[in-house]
């Protein structure tokens, strides 16, 4: 066989192969993208007097749903996301949340399942989870109040997949948010708010824990261990979330914009107590 033969037979045996493990890349990360969650669906009491609703307009800004879904709520792409990943898309919720029940909105937001019974990705409903359930009341109340919004300019339809980004998928590299949480089971602090540190436990966790990891012990690429918060005097801390401004009057990037634009609707006791409770860090460390 001349040398010209093997070298063709070879390409043809190499595209052949690269292209068997590309589609086997698609149609494994399909049926993972399309698997169902069999979560059932619960229930509350939505209130609707207007007390509740500007609360939950306030647990709202908090939670800084605005964040990832832009300050209207009309939609966002994550530009931090390469294209050559993902375009994952936090849709326009003034038109989602219509669509939904108030019981599809609570599984939706606590234990990060659709309506169509597919998880959400990137979503932080393991800290939504740790509400209590009349803080969530009170923001679904609040959502039920949103009028609906046009697109934000260049939004799709909906979140694509690169080749790579669904390889990390077929890896668990990029979870899936319905298998971070166990279904029927509450906030693991919405019972332990007896004392300010109990309190601040309980905050953090539902407030703080999508950029510092579901435990504060920081997260890649998002937010440190909150063990750091040891360093802060109370007044520095409150500065802080106020502000944006943090230790030598520094910006802290993401930090900085989600305090002074969300956690800053926080009032003095709530943030007195996320400061009790992480000064006991160091100390809980230590005991471990």
């Amino acid at each position: 066989m001349s040398i010209k033969k093997i070298i063709k037979r070879t390409g043809i045996i190499l595209v052949s192969v690269v292209l068997v493990l590309v589609l086997a890349i698609y149609a494994w990360s399909s049926v993972i993208l399309n698997k169902k969650y069999d979560v059932p669906l619960t229930d509350m009491p939505i209130p609707t007097d207007s007390a509740s609703v500007a609360e939950g307009a306030r647990l709202t800004r908090v939670a800084h749903c605005g964040d990832c879904h832009n300050e209207n709520l009309a939609g966002k792409v994550f530009s931090e996301i390469p294209p050559s990943l993902a375009t994952l898309v936090a849709p326009n919720l003034t038109k989602v949340i219509p669509s939904y029940s108030n019981a599809e909105l609570i599984r939706l937001l606590r234990y990060g399942v659709k309506k169509n019974g597919h998880t959400l990705y990137i979503m932080p409903s393991y800290m939504y989870h740790e509400l209590k359930e009349e803080s969530l009341a009170k923001i679904i109340a609040h959502l039920r109040t949103l009028k609906q919004q046009p697109n934000t300019p260049g939004l799709p339809d909906k979140s694509s997949y690169a080749l790579l980004g669904r390889f990390l998928i077929t890896q668990n590299k990029v979870p899936a948010v319905a298998d971070l949480i166990q279904p029927n089971t509450k906030g693991r602090y919405v019972d332990c708010d007896t004392t300010p540190v109990s309190f601040g436990r309980y905050l953090a966790a539902s407030s703080c824990s999508a950029c510092h990891g579901r435990e504060l012990k920081g997260e890649e690429h998002l937010g440190p261990d909150l063990i750091i918060a040891a360093s802060y005097s109370k007044q520095d801390f409150f500065k802080l979330i106020r502000t944006g401004v943090a230790l030598g009057n520094r910006k802290l990037g993401l930090m900085s914009e989600v305090t002074k634009n969300y956690l800053s609707y926080m009032n003095d006791k709530e943030i007195e107590s996320i400061y009790k409770y992480l000064q006991t860090k160091p100390t809980l460390a230590k005991a471990k």
